[in-house]
């Protein structure tokens, strides 16, 4: 916030979708209701919001084009601004921001999302004074530990349960230590040792041999985890030599109870809204609402469209034994 207040785009980028919620409820918390204070927080017609995939397809856009109206290399918008979000800002979006706040991930996708730190440089000499140098601000655990992540249980997404979406924790340690050694990275010139040096083998090896037991443990669990990737890959794999109707049909034509997931351990699903209920941007009607399927408990996706309690700024509605809420925030489980 001070950062906005001195004019300063501040992009803040977290990793998971629940961590971006509390950070952007937060922002607004601490901005109160100060006049000073109102352009500062990202909003979409007037409403406070965050960016992330969990919102209809619609308001999806009208995210899109806004983040790109304040942070764009065309139309930057005058002021400064706080725009917090998931990895959704740093795919597609041709944006340009004056300061970076990242949680730790591993270091090619933190050169992902620096790329979206002083973008246009060569076309910039509007900067506040302050921020006219890239900073990237990393967010890393208390004292910089992440043994006691180690011992978390993986969840029902076969992820660990401290928040990441990043499960070899080998790579984040390895970031981590390239963060320590070099204080200001040179880019692109940096690029290949910064990738080589947190995500090579050999250099990974290397932490488990010196950290112990935890991580060791920690390695064969991750490896165990990509040779079923790698498994589950292959069922859906096209044999080109073969007929394309006849000997990939399986693959091709799943049947309905099956679908080919875009990324593993992803399985969405949609569901369908009769009538359409109203978009809390503004935005068009909302149809149906992809959710991971997981959320469902095990209940039964509905094979109807179903109905929705609209309220002030959202709605809500329910699968089996679940409540689901959608607003300006993005969908929830109640």
């Amino acid at each position: 916030l001070d950062a906005a207040r001195a004019g300063a785009k501040v992009l803040v980028v977290r990793n998971t979708v629940g961590y971006a919620v509390s950070t952007q409820q937060k922002i607004e918390e601490l901005a109160g209701t100060a006049d000073a204070d109102a352009g500062l927080r990202f909003a979409v017609n007037g409403v406070p919001t965050l960016h992330h995939g969990r919102f209809a397809a619609g308001d999806r856009r009208l995210l899109d084009r806004r983040v790109e109206e304040l942070l764009g290399k065309e139309t930057r918008a005058e002021g400064g601004v706080t725009v917090v979000g998931t990895q959704t800002l740093e795919q597609s979006l041709d944006i340009d921001a004056d300061l970076l706040i990242t949680d730790l991930c591993p270091v090619d996708v933190l050169l992902q999302r620096i790329g979206r730190l002083h973008r246009h440089r060569h076309r910039r000499d509007d900067r506040p004074a302050g921020y006219t140098t890239p900073k990237c601000v990393v967010l890393t655990p208390a004292d910089g530990d992440l043994a006691p992540l180690l011992q978390r249980t993986p969840n029902a997404n076969g992820l660990g349960d401290h928040g990441g979406v990043y499960v070899d924790l080998r790579t984040l340690e390895a970031t981590r230590r390239l963060i320590d050694e070099y204080p200001q990275w040179r880019i692109p010139e940096m690029n290949r040792e910064l990738v080589e040096r947190a995500t090579h083998p050999a250099a990974l090896e290397a932490i488990v041999q010196e950290m112990g037991e935890g991580w060791q443990e920690h390695a064969i669990r991750v490896k165990g985890e990509q040779i079923a990737d790698v498994m589950a890959g292959g069922s859906a794999v096209i044999q080109f030599d073969k007929s394309f109707f006849a000997d990939n049909g399986a693959v091709v034509f799943p049947g309905n109870e099956e679908s080919i997931r875009t990324r593993l351990g992803d399985e969405r699903v949609e569901i369908a809204f009769d009538p359409p209920a109203a978009s809390p941007l503004g935005g068009p009607a909302v149809e149906r609402l992809a959710m991971p399927l997981r959320w469902l408990g095990g209940a039964e996706i509905p094979p109807a469209p179903i109905a929705v309690a609209e309220g002030a700024g959202g709605f809500e509605f329910g699968v089996g034994s679940r409540r689901f809420r959608y607003d300006r925030l993005g969908l929830r489980r109640v």
